[in-house]
C-alpha cells in the first residue's frame, strides 16, 4: 500500500502544526510508517508499543480490553486522523485499556514516545494542543459511559440527541453516520432505527434527512426512564 499523503499534509497535522522548523525537523526524522491489513491488530502491537500513533488512512475499531476478546465492548470506530497510544507518552508501563483492530487496510504514523515527550517539554503551544486533545478524549469517554449506563435504546438515543441539539423545536443537522452513532451508543443498527422510530412515533423526534428536531425535551427523558 502506497503512502497516500505528502510531507506538507503531515507538517500541518493539528497536534504539531505550530512547531518551529527546527523541532519539526527533529520530529520528522523519527517518524515512521506501518501498514496493517483488515482484521489485523493495530494496537497493542510490536510496532505500536511505546509510540504515539496517528491513523493516517483506513478505518479501525476500538474495543475495551477484556478477558474474553470475543465479547469485548466496541468503544468507537476510528477514521483517518485519529490519535491513539496516548498513554504511552507518560505511562509506558501502564497496560493498555483498549485494543484496536483494522476494519480496512490502515496506514499508521508512529512517533516514539520519548521524542514526543521531549517535543512537549520544549514547545508550550504543542503541549497546549495535546492537552486540548486529551480533554476531548476524556469528554468522549464520559459521554460513552453515560450512554452505556443509560438503559434502553430509546434513552441512550435521547441522551445523545439532547447533547447535540441545542433548543426545543430547532432543527439541527447531525453529521454522524448511523454506523458511527450505533457504535457510540453500543447498539445494533436495527436497534438504533427502532429507537428513532419510537422517538418519532411518540412525538419527541422529527426527522428530515440529516436534520433532526426535538420536541418536549423536558418530558423526553422522563418518558424513557
Amino acid at each position: 500500500m502506497k503512502r497516500a499523503t505528502t510531507d506538507a499534509s503531515i507538517r500541518k497535522f493539528h497536534l504539531w502544526a505550530s512547531l518551529p522548523d527546527e523541532l519539526w525537523q527533529e520530529l520528522s526524522c523519527v517518524m515512521s510508517w506501518h501498514e496493517f491489513g483488515a482484521g489485523e491488530t493495530v494496537f497493542p502491537a510490536h510496532q505500536t508499543n511505546d509510540c504515539l500513533c496517528v491513523l493516517w488512512s483506513g478505518r479501525a475499531r476500538v474495543f475495551a480490553r477484556s478477558a474474553d476478546p470475543a465479547h469485548a465492548a466496541l468503544l468507537r470506530t476510528m477514521e483517518s486522523g485519529a490519535v491513539f497510544g496516548v498513554h504511552c507518552v507518560f505511562n509506558a508501563d501502564m497496560p493498555p485499556q483498549s485494543s484496536i483492530v483494522a476494519e480496512k487496510p490502515c496506514q499508521v504514523l508512529l512517533i516514539p514516545s520519548s521524542c514526543w515527550e521531549k517535543i512537549l517539554a520544549s514547545h508550550p503551544q504543542t503541549m497546549a494542543s495535546y492537552i486540548r486533545f486529551l480533554t476531548q478524549r476524556i469528554e468522549f469517554l464520559n459521554r460513552k459511559v453515560q450512554y452505556l449506563t443509560a438503559g434502553s435504546a430509546e434513552r441512550r438515543l435521547a441522551l445523545y440527541l439532547l447533547s447535540q441539539i441545542p433548543q426545543d423545536g430547532v432543527a439541527t443537522r447531525l453529521t454522524i453516520s448511523a454506523v458511527s452513532l450505533a457504535d457510540l451508543l453500543d447498539l445494533g443498527r436495527a436497534s438504533l432505527y427502532r429507537a428513532m422510530d419510537k422517538l418519532t412515533s411518540d412525538g419527541f423526534l422529527e426527522r428530515d434527512g440529516h436534520d433532526y428536531t426535538l420536541h418536549h425535551r423536558d418530558d423526553m427523558l422522563a418518558h424513557y426512564s
